[in-house]
């Protein structure tokens, strides 16, 4: 496996949890995926996405961290067919807020997920929304009047057809409107954002009937639903707009243009009045595949990050990497990146200022075998202090320490230290741990009982532990 290293400090992650920054990572047995992230007014962090690692099924979950990024404690929903969390929400009265989306079984399509926990993740109510077709939640926001604001794509289910949605519900879940755009072709809104007390701005990707391509859009409704204006993006091509972000009285947004001589994404930035008249924009030709995901101020109003992906030049079979760039307020690059590779695909999910002046990345990352994936935390300090990754940081639970048992065997604990605890309920046969590169690097031979392991040897890191033809993704420490 490859690893751009950008420095090397002896010490570093404990130096780094001392100026304000950290990078973390967090996994169970499955896949699991990091989507959304709020930080609450003791500057801990609360965490959604979906995950495996709790049964068969994917299932949305909170993950609670320290401002140090340490585990704290984790809670887990749905668990029918396949249910994910991508933004979570917090309330000083109403407890915690989680907006995703849900299919209840194989028969039936996906809908609007939202759940309301109290402050410690225990399930208050949770209500799922039918707009008609398959609906994927891509953003959603906590108006000033306590309802939510969730926006995303509605696909036909009988048509490759999608429609972009955005719907308002009260703070008891409760749908009070919905409007949509599009409905020929492919058509989603990507993010949202709340304008002074009563407008919402939505930006995505639509099909242009005249042009018979998608372009990019800003649009603006009221409070009440009432539609005030839209703006179509770019001349020439198809477009798409991911994410956007308010400064210096402006709409800052982020996206792309396809390529279709290098047959890849060009970078695209615009810079728009609040009316949605354009003020300035720009697309860069990369020599690679480079999307822009996520776009955000820092806690201190005086910088902006994006994170985004760029194409492994070196070794295309490493997929698509995360890099966090630093501009400065009037969209200029200027500093960075800050790598995060691994050995697949990664992704920034969401970026967002923090209470102390600084910015939180949060997404995911992939190890090659079995594509397992993990959360990461990408914790950036005030000063523009880092954590440097070098590829070879401890995983921290996603999932509270509990025996796995599948097909008569039983794994415990996860993480492991210095001993892994085996009991099969009948036969014996040889166990196997594999690193991420699937090289193998501990065997032995268990019996029917308990069978005791000792770990102590194996460095801090992700195993994939194989035994009579299944394999668990196992944490070190």
């Amino acid at each position: 496996m490859r690893y751009l290293i950008l420095t090397t400090f002896g010490f570093l992650s404990w130096l780094m949890y001392a100026q304000g920054s950290f990078y973390t990572q967090y996994s169970g047995s499955e896949y699991d995926m990091g989507h959304g992230v709020v930080q609450l007014p003791d500057s801990s962090y609360v965490i959604t996405g979906r995950s495996g690692s709790w049964g068969d099924n994917a299932e949305a979950y909170l993950l609670k961290i320290a401002k140090n990024g340490a585990y704290q404690w984790s809670q887990h929903y749905g668990g029918y067919e396949f249910d994910e969390g991508r933004r979570v929400m917090s309330h000083a009265v109403n407890g915690l807020y989680v907006a995703g989306s849900s299919m209840v079984n194989q028969t039936t399509a996906y809908d609007l997920y939202l759940i309301n926990t109290d402050p410690n993740g225990n399930l208050i109510w949770e209500k799922r929304v039918n707009l008609g077709g398959w609906e994927f939640t891509n953003d959603a926001i906590m108006t000033f009047d306590d309802g939510i604001v969730m926006v995303g794509s509605s696909q036909d289910p009988n048509s490759s057809n999608s429609r972009g949605f955005i719907v308002k519900t009260n703070a008891a879940g409760d749908t009070l409107w919905s409007r949509y755009i599009g409905g020929t072709e492919t058509n989603a809104i990507h993010t949202v954002l709340e304008l002074q007390d009563s407008i919402y701005v939505v930006a995505g990707t639509y099909y242009n009937i005249d042009s018979t391509l998608n372009k990019g859009f800003l649009a603006a409704y009221h409070e009440n639903g009432t539609s005030l204006w839209f703006t179509s993006i770019g001349d020439q091509g198809t477009f798409g707009i991911t994410d956007m972000t308010i400064n210096l009285n402006r709409i800052n947004a982020i996206g792309w243009r396809w390529d279709p001589i290098l047959n890849k994404h060009d970078n695209y930035t615009g810079r728009y009045e609040m009316n949605g008249n354009l003020f300035y924009e720009s697309v860069y030709v990369n020599q690679v595949d480079v999307i822009f995901d996520e776009v955000t101020l820092n806690g201190n109003s005086n910088k902006l990050y994006v994170g985004y992906r760029n194409q492994n030049v070196n070794d295309v079979s490493f997929g698509m990497d995360v890099a966090l760039g630093r501009f400065n307020t009037n969209f200029d690059w200027d500093n960075g990146p800050i790598y995060i590779n691994h050995g697949g695909d990664e992704k920034v999910e969401q970026f967002i200022p923090t209470l102390d002046g600084g910015a939180l990345a949060v997404g995911w990352i992939t190890y090659p075998m079995n594509g397992g994936s993990s959360v990461f935390a990408m914790k950036i300090g005030p000063n523009d202090e880092f954590q440097t990754v070098i590829g070879n940081e401890p995983m921290l639970p996603l999932v509270a320490t509990e025996p796995i048992d599948r097909v008569g065997v039983s794994l415990f604990p996860n993480p492991m230290q210095d001993v892994l605890t085996i009991t099969l309920a009948q036969g014996n046969g040889q166990v196997s741990f594999h690193d991420v590169n699937g090289i193998l690097v501990f065997n032995q031979e268990v019996e029917a009982g308990k069978t005791v392991l000792n770990v102590s040897e194996l460095a801090a890191g992700v195993y994939f532990i194989r035994y009579a033809g299944t394999t668990w993704k196992f944490i070190k420490l």
